[in-house]
């Protein structure tokens, strides 16, 4: 009984065949498994930020603590990251009395009882960045955090937002990681004096005290230089604005030196030369609304980010090199 086989020819053809959809769909699948992290970003956002609008209904229409106070030197931690959870290890005595307590007010642990979830606050498929060899407590297990706080609203009235629908809340402010259970809230009002206020002031530095800070507000950035770019997914990241509506940007800017002035739609005016692509080099500055950048020393804040933003500056109200 003769039997039939393919060929070579036949066997090669198949195989070719086979490579050719394979190089066609394998982009097509990556593409999707990118859309569905970054949707499921979105939906957890858009969960964060009606959390927050709970817990400012709850605490008299007032915005949580964007840092700690350190109630043993009288100073706020400006440049100190939070443990989320608080307390879940023990370096810098984070897990003693009365750090764990006082960074229990931070905004994502006070937020915790509203969420019910810390991993709310994760990126999905970003990179998890240890900050060093942080040793964990019993019974505690830190998520990866990329959800930031615009530290600007710390203690400010929801009332007092000249536009809810256009300010960040929360956006990807760790840039494209995850950082296990370590954060800060980005930008962040420069409160490491000795003073028991903190608080955004629109005509000069917080609280508006002489001498008492060194600037009017810290940027941070991405712990890991690899990681220092806004393209978070595709050309873009997350915002979840005051109201709770939450969207996908994309963060279009030219290298330096050239830069854009399109400050109210842009929190950057320029990227680096460096890689990697989409890293900020400079984050536009504005004055307060109705006053010209050049006039104006003391009330210098991030545009993008300042509480009294209509979000219509005109160029000669900031500065974008």
């Amino acid at each position: 009984m003769n039997k039939k086989a393919f060929t070579l020819i036949e066997l090669l053809v198949v195989i070719a065949i086979i490579a050719i959809l394979a190089a066609i769909l394998f982009p097509v699948f990556a593409q999707a498994k990118e859309a569905a992290k970054k949707t499921q970003t979105l939906s957890n956002w858009k969960q964060l930020g009606t959390a927050a609008a709970i817990y400012i209904s709850d605490a008299d229409d007032t915005f949580p603590l964007a840092q700690s106070y350190n109630s043993s030197t009288g100073a706020w931690r400006s440049v100190n990251y939070h443990a989320v959870p608080n307390g879940w290890t023990s370096t810098g005595n984070r897990h003693v009395e009365p750090r764990k307590s006082e960074e229990a007010v931070f905004v994502l642990n006070s937020l915790h009882p509203y969420t019910k979830s810390y991993g709310l606050y994760t990126a999905a498929g970003l990179p998890l960045t240890d900050v060093g060899a942080v040793p964990t407590q019993a019974g505690f297990q830190a998520p990866g955090i990329n959800a930031t706080y615009n530290g600007l609203l710390q203690s400010w009235s929801a009332t007092a937002i000249a536009a809810p629908s256009k300010l960040t809340l929360f956006w990807s402010g760790n840039y494209k990681e995850n950082v296990k259970g370590m954060t800060t809230s980005n930008p962040l009002l420069d409160c490491s004096g000795k003073d028991t206020g903190c608080r955004f002031n629109p005509g000069g530095t917080a609280q508006s005290v002489p001498g008492l800070y060194g600037s009017t507000y810290i940027w941070y950035g991405a712990t890991t230089a690899a990681n220092s770019t806004v393209f978070v997914y595709g050309k873009g990241m997350h915002f979840v604005s005051s109201d709770t509506s939450a969207r996908f940007m994309q963060l279009n800017a030219p290298k330096v030196p050239q830069y854009t002035t399109n400050m109210n739609a842009n929190p950057f005016s320029s990227f680096t030369q460096e890689a990697p692509e989409g890293s900020p080099n400079w984050m536009t500055d504005c004055a307060a609304p109705g006053q010209a950048y050049s006039t104006v020393t003391t009330n210098v804040w991030p545009g993008f980010f300042r509480p009294d933003s209509e979000f219509n500056y005109t160029p000669d109200q900031c500065a974008f090199e």
